[in-house]
C-alpha cells in the first residue's frame, strides 16, 4: 500500500465531505427562503383579491412568486452539486478501501458475456477479477470499452505504445479523472442510451417535412403573435381562445407522427444535459498526447449538440403540461419541436457511435490511469520488435497484494519456446501461469504490469485451464478439453504469434494415455508460431527437453515437508520437480 497515494484520496474525500456539508446548509437556507417567499406570494395574492386589485398587492404577489421560482431553480442546482460531491466522496472512499485490500464497489463485469478461453481461465471478468480491479467507468459506453480492451487486447505495437503514453498522462490528472467518473456515475442512461444510438425508425416524421406542415411551422406562430397582440389591444380575449382551439384542430392530423418522435426522446432532458457535461469536461481539459487530442476532436461537437437537444426537450415536454393548450394552439409548438428534432437528428445521428465510443475509450484509459496511480511500483513494459519473446524480472500476480506476492524472473522465446512447469499440489504452477497471462493482458492494454522490468512482443492469448461436462450437449470433461485444444490448434494456423498457457493437459484420461497425448501435443506445438507454458504433474515429460534441446526447457515449483509442516516458497526453479505432497496432505486431513 502506497501511503502517499492513500493520503491523496483521504484528503480529497475530506474535502468533498466538507463541500457537501456546506452545500447542505445552503440548501436548508434555500428551503427556508422558498417557504418565506411562497407565503408572501400567497398573502399578497389574498390581499389583492380582498382589495379588488386596488393598490400594489398584485405587483408584490407577482414579485414574490418570481423570487420563489428563483430559489426553486437554485435548489435544483444545489441538489446537483450535492449529488456530484457524494459521487466524489464515493470514488475516493472506494480507492481508500481498495488500497487497504478491500473490494471495489464498482461493477465487476459479471454481466458481460463470457466467452470460452482466457477470459474464463484467467479470471478476467467477475468478482475480484482483472476487470473488477481496473473498472473506474460510470457509463455503459465506458464499461463496454473496458470489457473490449480486456477481452480483445491490442496487437499493434504502436497502438500499445500510444496507450501507454495516454495512461501516463492521465494518471497525473486525478481531479479530471474523478470529475469525469463522478459525472458518468450520475448518468441515468440504461433505458435511454440504446434508443438514442439506434436512431429513429425508418420514415419516422417524414410527413412533417412536406406541405403544408413545412409552411405552417412559421406562418402559424407569426399569426399567433398577431392575434394575441390584437386581442390585448382591443381587450377581446375570446379571440385568443378561439385561435388556440383552431390551432389544435389544425395540428391534430400530425399528432401521431409528432408523438412517435416525442416518445423517442421523451423525458430524457436530464440525460442529454449530463452527456453534454461529460463531453464538455473532456474537451475543456488540457491534453497533450496526439491520441488524446484526436479524441477531443472526435467529440468536439457532442457537448453543444446534446445541450441543444436538452433545450429542445424542455420545450417539447410542455406538451404533457397544463400549458399544452396555449403553446400548441397558438404556436403549434409540437410541430416546431418535432421538425427541430428531425433536423437535429439528420445532422448528428451519424456521429453518435463515434461520440459514445470515444467517451468510453477515455473512461477506459482513465481506469488504467487510476490503476497506474494506485500501483506506482508497477512498470510500463517495453514493446519489443523482432522475434516473439517475453522477458520479465520480478514478475508477480497483478491481482495479489504486492506486499505478500512472491515474484519470479521469467524469460521465454529468447532461447526455448516451450516451458514445462512441474510441481506438487499447491506449489504455485497455475498461479504462475495466470501471472504471466494477466500481465500480458495488461501489457497489451497499454497498462503497467507487476514486474521490475518487462519486455514482450504482442501475441494472441490461448489457454486451456478449466473444463466442465455438459449433459445438454452430451459432452464429457475429457471431450470438452479436447474441443478446447482443437480450437487452440486451429487458432495457431494464423500468422499472428500466440502465447499458449495449458494447465494439466488431458487430466481426464489415464496416466499413460495422458503422458503420450501430452507428448504428442508438445511436438505439434513446437511446429507452430507460439510460445507455450504447460503446467503438469507428469515429471516424466521432462525428458522432452533432452529430445528437443534449445526448444523445450524444464522449470518447477517445489514444496518441503519439515517438522513444522508443509512449506512452499512459490519460487520458480530450473529443472524437474522432485517433491510430492499428496500422501502427506491426505494423512494430515485424516483421509488415510
Amino acid at each position: 500500500m502506497n501511503e502517499a497515494v492513500l493520503n491523496v484520496y483521504q484528503q480529497r474525500a475530506n474535502e468533498f465531505r466538507s463541500q457537501k456539508e456546506t452545500l447542505g446548509r445552503r440548501l436548508l437556507l434555500n428551503s427556508l427562503l422558498r417557504l418565506v417567499f411562497f407565503v408572501l406570494f400567497g398573502w399578497f395574492l389574498y390581499v389583492a383579491f380582498r382589495e379588488r386589485f386596488s393598490g400594489n398587492a398584485l405587483l408584490y404577489s407577482i414579485g414574490g412568486f418570481i423570487i420563489f421560482l428563483y430559489w426553486v431553480s437554485r435548489a435544483g442546482i444545489l441538489k446537483q452539486k450535492i449529488g456530484f460531491a457524494e459521487k466524489l466522496i464515493l470514488i475516493n472512499d472506494n480507492e481508500i478501501t481498495v488500497l487497504k485490500g478491500g473490494s471495489s464497489c464498482f461493477e465487476d463485469g459479471g454481466t458481460t458475456q463470457i466467452v470460452p478461453g482466457f477470459v474464463t481461465d484467467l479470471n478476467v471478468l467477475g468478482k475480484h477479477s482483472l476487470y473488477h480491479h481496473l473498472n473506474r467507468t460510470g457509463s455503459i459506453s465506458g464499461r463496454k470499452q473496458l470489457a473490449k480492451a480486456i477481452t480483445d487486447p491490442l496487437l499493434s505495437p504502436q497502438q500499445i505504445i500510444d496507450y501507454q503514453a495516454c495512461v501516463k498522462e492521465l494518471s497525473g490528472k486525478t481531479a479530471f479523472r474523478q470529475n469525469l467518473q463522478a459525472q458518468t456515475l450520475l448518468l441515468k442512461e440504461e433505458v435511454g442510451l440504446s434508443q438514442i444510438i439506434t436512431g429513429l425508425p425508418e420514415g419516422a416524421g417524414s410527413g412533417l417535412e412536406k406541405f403544408p406542415w413545412k409552411q405552417l411551422c412559421w406562418i402559424w406562430p407569426i399569426a399567433g403573435v398577431l392575434v394575441i397582440t390584437y386581442a390585448v389591444w382591443i381587450q377581446a380575449y375570446s379571440y385568443i381562445f378561439t385561435f388556440a382551439m383552431l390551432g389544435l384542430l389544425v395540428l391534430s392530423p400530425a399528432l401521431r407522427q409528432v408523438s412517435q418522435l416525442y416518445q423517442h426522446i421523451s423525458r430524457k432532458g436530464y440525460l442529454f444535459t449530463q452527456y453534454a457535461t461529460c463531453f464538455q469536461l473532456i474537451c475543456e481539459e488540457h491534453l497533450v498526447h496526439p491520441v488524446l487530442r484526436e479524441k477531443q476532436q472526435q467529440i468536439a461537437e457532442a457537448a453543444e449538440a446534446f445541450r441543444k437537444l436538452s433545450r429542445l426537450m424542455g420545450v417539447f415536454d410542455l406538451r404533457v403540461s397544463l400549458l399544452t393548450f396555449f403553446v400548441n394552439g397558438l404556436f403549434l409548438s409540437d410541430l416546431l419541436c418535432a421538425r427541430a428534432y428531425l433536423k437535429w437528428n439528420r445532422k448528428y445521428q451519424s456521429s453518435f457511435n463515434k461520440w459514445f465510443d470515444t467517451l468510453g475509450e477515455i473512461e477506459m484509459l482513465s481506469s488504467l490511469a487510476c490503476f497506474h496511480q494506485n500501483h506506482p511500483g508497477f512498470v510500463f513494459p517495453e514493446v519489443a520488435a523482432g522475434n516473439t519473446a517475453i522477458k520479465a524480472t520480478g514478475l508477480g500476480h497483478p491481482l495479489m497484494d504486492t506486499r505478500k506476492a512472491v515474484t519470479n524472473d521469467f524469460s521465454i522465446g529468447t532461447t526455448a519456446r516451450l516451458h514445462l512447469v512441474t510441481g506438487s499440489n499447491m506449489s504455485g504452477k497455475s498461479t504462475f501461469l495466470r501471472s504471466v497471462g494477466l500481465n500480458m493482458l495488461l501489457a497489451q492494454m497499454g497498462a503497467p504490469v507487476f514486474a521490475e522490468r518487462f519486455s514482450f512482443s504482442p501475441v494472441r492469448l490461448l489457454t486451456s485451464f478449466h473444463h466442465i461436462d455438459s449433459l445438454e450437449e452430451s459432452t464429457s470433461y475429457f471431450y470438452a478439453e479436447l474441443k478446447c485444444l482443437q480450437s487452440i490448434m486451429h487458432a495457431l494456423e494464423g500468422q499472428t504469434p500466440a502465447l499458449v498457457l495449458l494447465d494439466e493437459v488431458m487430466r481426464g484420461t489415464n496416466s499413460m494415455d495422458k503422458h503420450d497425448g501430452t507428448a504428442l501435443l508438445i511436438k505439434k506445438l513446437l511446429q507452430k508460431n507460439c510460445l507455450t507454458l504447460i503446467a503438469t504433474h507428469d515429471t516424466e515429460l521432462g525428458i522432452l527437453a533432452e529430445q528437443y534441446p534449445g526448444q523445450v526447457e524444464n522449470y518447477c515449483f517445489e514444496s518441503e515437508v519439515t517438522e513444522t509442516g508443509l512449506h512452499f516458497d512459490f519460487t520458480r526453479k530450473a529443472g524437474i520437480a522432485q517433491s510430492r505432497n499428496a500422501t502427506y496432505l491426505m494423512k494430515q486431513m485424516g483421509i488415510v
